[in-house]
């Protein structure tokens, strides 16, 4: 589930007066996401509880780029509708399983390094270089193989980057070696941003419009900023 603390910026109206299908508004919306062709963007629907762990599940659209996710949420509230969106950094369910996993493979990879190494030393001249041999293949071969994937995920030639990235321990590591803050990935984030907020309106704008109710103000029309910078 997101937390509050993960938030980055959020933006919400009621439309008086106004009813529509939430499915409907969903179906309108990844078309007109689909016509800006965001890059690396995957949408797919998600469920957030309304409360504690009793409480029912309300359906959102989520759309997911990078380290970052859209949760929509479009749902007919008394005689209105009700709009908004979430722009979080949202966690990975049972991350610390991929942690785990992560440097389990570290170590078997440490393993395999060394026997090899090993192996090779001993045949080419004694145990003296296998031994030297093993340790130099575990201390330079491991890493160079997780600098290779990590350019990989960074570059597209391996799927899966956001994945990495939610990752607990594992994602802080490889943000700060293959992905650091930067002017580029808080303006691409901010594009993101942008993009969504602007498909969202013209939803609403079109749906509005066609019942003849009063078009959002410039005020509406703004999200709330949080902490978008510093997670950038």
């Amino acid at each position: 589930m997101v937390k509050p603390s993960n938030v980055l910026s959020q933006w919400s109206q009621l439309i008086e007066n106004f009813q529509a299908s939430s499915q409907d508004f969903y179906a309108a919306f990844e078309r007109a996401a689909e016509t800006r062709a965001i890059p690396q963007c995957i949408a797919n629907r998600v469920e957030h509880k309304e409360g504690g762990l009793a409480s029912a599940n309300r359906e959102y659209l989520r759309l997911h780029r990078g380290k970052y996710a859209f949760d929509l949420c479009a749902a007919p509230f008394g005689t209105g509708f009700f709009v908004s969106w979430w722009f979080t950094v949202p966690p990975l369910a049972w991350g610390f399983l991929y942690t785990l996993a992560f440097f389990f493979g570290v170590m078997i990879c440490y393993a395999v390094a060394y026997s090899i190494g090993f192996a090779m030393g001993l045949a080419i001249s004694g145990i003296t270089f296998g031994a030297f041999l093993s340790f130099a293949s575990a201390l330079l071969g491991v890493p160079a193989f997780l600098w290779f994937i990590g350019n990989s995920l960074r570059n597209g030639n391996i799927a899966g980057e956001s994945t990495v990235l939610a990752i607990p321990l594992v994602g802080w590591l490889y943000e700060r070696i293959f992905a650091p803050p930067s002017f580029y990935s808080i303006d691409t984030a901010l594009m993101f941003q942008e993009a969504v907020h602007n498909a969202v309106l013209e939803v609403v704008d079109g749906m509005t419009a066609s019942k003849g109710i009063r078009a959002l103000t410039e005020s509406q029309r703004k999200p709330i900023m949080k902490r978008f910078a510093a997670s950038a």
